[in-house]
């Protein structure tokens, strides 16, 4: 099996391309575990409705009340898994814990604010504000090269 990275200008959106002379069982199971990864979902829950909710919509996700939700720009759901849980499941260079009680979805962070001592506060997509607890800061700078 080859595999080839091109880098070029011409490629406005990123594309993955299989190619191979006939359609077996390696190839569907690469297919599949690219697919999974790109188009990856939390199942999530409001009132009397599932969701099936894009990874790459979600803002943050966050515990409440005991209870654990996602956030999109088209609002909050309820989420039937832990936070522990979550954080191994979901992509670490895209999600990462910033306190016990917080994961944020690092493409969309906004801005930083690294004036509270101790601490920095993280300005995300849809007017939402998290805030790295002082034990996850460290982890924070190192996951950004900051």
């Amino acid at each position: 099996m080859k595999l080839k990275l091109i880098i070029d200008k011409k490629y406005v959106q990123t594309q993955i391309h299989i190619c191979n002379d006939k359609d077996d069982l390696e190839v569907r199971k690469l297919y599949q575990i690219v697919n999974s990864a790109v188009n990856a979902s939390l199942t999530a829950y409001e009132d009397d409705k599932i969701y099936m909710l894009p990874c790459a919509e979600i803002i943050h996700i966050y515990t409440q009340d005991q209870k654990v939700f996602a956030a999109t720009k088209t609002g909050a759901y309820r989420i039937r898994q832990r936070m522990y849980e979550l954080e191994e499941q979901l992509d670490q260079s895209r999600f990462l814990r910033v306190s016990n009680s917080e994961i944020v979805n690092l493409k969309k962070i906004k801005h930083m604010d690294t004036s509270i001592t101790g601490t920095i506060r993280m300005y995300l997509d849809g007017d939402l504000e998290a805030y790295v607890s002082r034990r996850y800061v460290g982890k924070i700078k190192k996951a950004l090269g900051i």
